[in-house]
């Protein structure tokens, strides 16, 4: 073919040379883009790719924020309730009681709430919002400071206590029992304390293998032999155990049950004067875990477990996830059990010491 005649302005000459172009542009592309080989001298083995850093769990939210859904819930809704510019009337004082009533607060609580908002507007001339508000965040913190011990901790003044410290963790199915003494175990072991964990929850299939898993998150040992099914000789070994090892606290796992069973309460019984063969102090700690969603419902659970053992505090669980926080307040009012630990979320630190002023100012303002 004569070069001469190629038409160079044909369209299969441009289409030929645009796809040339573009195939040059192409293998350059490929070249430069490669990667430099590292070259690994002879007898070395090549390093190997450094995993990536784990990321921090979140950090829980605080009291404040666990309470938003509670706080809307009781002063959110008193607040857009009385929202007129005049005083409180009768009208709006019968809407008080009635979301008072709603609040998971028991109707003693309520009783007491009410008559200190009512005493406080007739000593003012102007029967302000304002009024309501500070008369119902007084009688809270009164209600509160009436318990003994609220506030406490079992972890105070922890290096004069006697060890082993034995712990006796109640409560029904399903309130987060488990994952708390997961929790508690965590909390003692940042303070230094050797954890011994007792699976005595011989009633439930799996009750064991969950509460594998919270102790190895802890760090902790487990005691959970092998065709025991008596809680008590469970209790009773671990509490041996923990005493010719040095162990600073035992938590006792207990099978979670209804508060109506009556034969499985009295189990626990036995399992607590099974304790108290070996130290006629045991258990120091009995406490109650409870779920805030529970509401109402929860405040009978506690004074069952209370009548049958003797309770020393609770522990409330969900706390972040509810509206009905408020059944704090009527434990403390009805049952005088103090609270003792909240749970904050469903991380291992996710458990936070109870703080009663913290709690009162949480439940009207956001911070």
């Amino acid at each position: 073919m004569d070069i001469q005649s190629i038409d160079i302005h044909s369209p299969i000459f441009i289409g030929a040379a645009i796809a040339l172009v573009l195939l040059v542009i192409f293998a350059l592309y490929l070249i430069f883009r490669r990667r430099p080989v590292k070259v690994v001298p002879p007898g070395k083995a090549p390093e190997a790719a450094k995993p990536a850093a784990p990321l921090a769990p979140p950090p829980p939210p605080s009291l404040n924020a666990a309470l938003r859904s509670t706080r809307e819930s009781f002063w959110g809704k008193i607040q857009k309730s009385l929202v007129g510019g005049g005083e409180i009337n009768a009208d709006e004082l019968e809407i008080l009681e009635e979301i008072l009533y709603t609040s998971d607060l028991g109707p003693t609580t309520v009783h007491r709430l009410l008559d200190s908002v009512e005493t406080q507007l007739s000593k003012q001339e102007k029967k302000s919002l304002d009024t309501v508000k500070s008369s119902l965040k007084s009688e809270v913190q009164a209600i509160l400071s009436s318990v003994p011990k609220m506030g406490y901790s079992p972890f105070e003044n922890w290096e004069q206590k006697p060890k082993p410290q034995i712990w006796m963790i109640v409560g029904v199915n399903g309130a987060g029992k488990t994952t708390t003494i997961g929790k508690l175990a965590n909390l003692a072991v940042a303070r230094g304390a050797k954890v011994l964990v007792a699976a005595g929850d011989t009633f439930r299939a799996a009750a064991q293998e969950q509460l594998k898993v919270w102790t190895e998150r802890a760090q902790v040992e487990i005691f959970a032999p092998e065709n025991v099914t008596d809680p008590g000789a469970v209790a009773f070994d671990a509490m041996q155990m923990a005493k010719a090892r040095g162990y600073d606290l035992v938590l006792i796992d207990t099978a979670g049950r209804l508060h109506t069973q009556t034969n499985l309460m009295e189990e626990l019984k036995k399992v607590k004067r099974v304790l108290q063969k070996l130290d006629p102090e045991a258990p120091h700690e009995t406490l109650i875990v409870l779920d805030a969603n529970s509401g109402q419902n929860a405040l009978v659970q506690a004074q069952k477990f209370h009548e049958t053992l003797k309770l020393s505090g609770a522990v409330f669980t969900k706390m972040d996830g509810t509206a009905k926080g408020g059944v704090v307040l009527g434990l403390a009012s009805q049952l005088q059990i103090p609270t003792v630990f909240l749970g904050v979320g469903e991380g291992l630190n996710a458990l936070t010491g109870f703080n009663p002023t913290e709690y009162a100012d949480s439940l009207f303002e956001a911070k």
